[in-house]
């Protein structure tokens, strides 16, 4: 995305003529969850006798299911497993000890905020974990049901939320629980980005059963795509050779897509226009050839044993939870830091408010989405919602000059709908239909005053931005990390050094080796602009360096590599210009490593070249 935007940018610079891009439309996909989840929940939790509580079951229905989507059936479920139990805890407990005691349900929410954000440091998988429990925690401790609820409603309600984002979750899954993995891993042959869906490809795999025939056609897929490009560069590859290749690479992709009984019933017999005498005898096209052929083998046999990797988590685990100050400094760590702060600073903003008030909940959740990981996505956030905000104050004052106050719960209605069509592709759109929703169903089931909510609602909003902007990147930058170009090149060696320490030979991980291991996965984590200036192309290069990096040592960590494996892939990585001499794989090394190194390479190269020299 980041890439076109680039090219369009330029684009329109060079032409006054050029045509501006089409603007994003709406989509109904929030509107579909209000549908099949929101009112499933409420429905449950007012069965089991929630009453008044049921709409804290909908919303936590609705975060549950984004924190249990993500990918493959089993491995969604197992975050389930472990998020469920902390996903009612989030939407019941503030809301509960806050009747006895206000400042230890700060306390709680503060905690409960803090583990959200660090949940991404388990892997990419639970980011969207941490934003479900962050906004199920903020709307939880927020809302109060119309009329008070007991202990017994509000517990019931949220188990209901998670009850029913779980089942949904199975329902969406259970017909083809391995989809998402098969489609990644059919991706790898025809993508126009091999190496981001081999990367992709391989994670997933990881995740969901590691079946054999997979990590066959993974394998394959990747050797077939290397050999293809090494062909073109060569300048001598026959365009009719190439594109019938192509074509057999799209028919696997259909077949590795395709359920595993459909598959079965639609395997074609043998082609005979396709034998060994009409292809390439040597060459990187036999090798394509081959590749796919191993392709094929895979699909045909569909052997589904799992893989054995030879890897001690409980050894990682531990030398994790030994030696936790190497990550103190991380991104994530102060991104959970400054979250907890500015979400505690808000508490204490709106402990002035009457318990209940509808906008201590709108209040935290604007805290909470406002402050992102970096800088550059903090600040696109304020923008989209200083002018949310501000459009939509402006909207509100002109339905209560005109529009009768009979008719707003209509406008906010409308207004609802449209604002949950548009908030996730036009974000500002979205935000100031938003807007218009809490005056106009808030002033009327409250009985409160339209204008003085709309100034309250804005005062709110404005401390919110100043928290996530002003005390999130000027207080906690105490643990900013060292520049963006010391940073890559330490991720660069510390991965050399994870690659060379995975192939020493013992039969087991030595402490050392372990150590080296997950000081690269930290140091790799750093690789995400803090207050850099980066332009599109600079942050694609810096998510292509972190991606292939991080998997490099993932792969390192789960295989059992050669010194010859090794020296191939290190010297791609320690390339200074493209012009240098670079040869391929040869027979023992993997090219899912090779080319992962040469994709990691060429995106530090053009990185270092971009970026400021150090004590500029």
């Amino acid at each position: 995305m980041s890439a076109s935007s680039h090219v369009r940018g330029g684009a329109s610079a060079q032409s006054g003529n050029t045509a501006a891009p089409r603007r994003p439309r709406g989509s109904p996909l929030l509107i579909v969850l209000m549908i099949i989840v929101v009112v499933p929940s409420v429905l449950l939790a007012d069965s089991w006798g929630a009453g008044a509580a049921g709409i804290i079951g909908g919303l936590t229905g609705m975060f549950s299911l984004v924190a249990f989507l993500g990918g493959p059936l089993w491995p969604d479920l197992r975050v389930a497993l472990i998020l469920g139990p902390l996903l009612v805890v989030a939407a019941a407990l503030p809301r509960l000890v806050a009747e006895s005691s206000r400042p230890a349900a700060i306390a709680l929410v503060v905690l409960l905020t803090f583990v959200a954000g660090l949940l991404p440091l388990i892997g990419p998988r639970f980011a969207n974990a941490g934003m479900g429990l962050g906004m199920t925690t903020m709307f939880g401790y927020g809302y109060a049901p119309m009329g008070g609820a007991d202990h017994e409603q509000i517990i019931a309600a949220a188990v209901a939320g998670v009850v029913v984002a779980l089942v949904l979750r199975v329902l969406m899954g259970i017909s083809d629980p391995s989809k998402p993995t098969r489609e990644q891993v059919a991706a790898v042959l025809v993508a126009e980005d091999p190496a981001s869906a081999a990367a992709g490809a391989f994670g997933t795999w990881l995740a969901d059963r590691r079946q054999r025939w997979l990590a066959d056609a993974l394998e394959g897929g990747s050797r077939y795509r290397l050999a293809v490009r090494a062909a073109e560069l060569s300048g001598r590859a026959d365009p009719d050779a190439v594109a019938a290749l192509r074509a057999r690479a799209e028919d696997l992709a259909g077949r590795i897509k395709a359920k595993p009984a459909r598959a079965k019933a639609d395997t074609p017999s043998p082609d005979p226009a396709r034998s060994p005498a009409a292809e390439p005898a040597d060459g990187p096209l036999a090798d394509a050839a081959r590749a796919l052929d191993t392709v094929e083998q895979a699909v045909d046999g569909r052997d589904t044993t799992p893989v054995h990797l030879d890897r001690d988590r409980g050894e990682q685990l531990k030398e994790a939870v030994l030696h936790p100050s190497a990550r103190l400094r991380s991104v994530q760590v102060r991104h959970a830091f400054r979250t907890a702060l500015a979400v505690l600073l808000m508490l204490l903003v709106t402990s002035r408010l009457d318990r209940g008030d509808p906008l201590v909940s709108t209040a935290l959740l604007a805290t909470f989405s406002i402050l992102q990981a970096t800088w550059s996505e903090t600040a696109a956030k304020t923008r989209n919602k200083i002018v949310g905000v501000v459009a939509g104050s402006l909207t509100v004052a002109v339905v209560l000059l005109l529009v009768p106050s009979d008719y707003l719960v209509m406008v906010a209605t409308v207004s609802l709908c449209l604002g949950l069509w548009y908030v996730v592709t036009r974000p500002a759109l979205g935000s100031a239909f938003m807007v218009v929703v809490s005056v106009g169903f808030n002033s009327v089931s409250r009985d409160l005053d339209p204008v003085n909510l709309l100034l309250q609602y804005v005062g709110l909003t404005a401390c919110a931005v100043l928290l996530g902007v002003v005390l999130g990147y000027v207080v906690i930058p105490g643990f900013r990390p060292p520049p963006l170009r010391e940073r890559v090149e330490a991720a660069t060696a510390a991965t050399v050094a994870a690659l060379r320490a995975s192939a020493t030979g013992t039969a087991s991980r030595r402490p050392e080796d372990i150590t080296v291991l997950r000081d690269a996965e930290r140091l790799q984590d750093e690789l995400v602009p803090d207050r850099d200036r980066l332009d599109s192309r600079q942050l694609a290069d810096l998510d292509t360096l972190r991606t292939r990096l991080r998997n490099l040592t993932v792969l390192a960590d789960a295989t059992e590599l050669t010194s010859e494996d090794v020296d191939l892939v290190t010297a791609e990585l320690a390339r200074h210009s493209p012009a240098d001499d670079a040869a391929g794989p040869s027979g023992t090394a993997s090219t899912v490593l090779w080319d992962l190194a040469h994709e990691a390479g060429a995106a530090e190269r053009s990185l270092l070249a971009s970026l400021p020299a150090e004590g500029r």
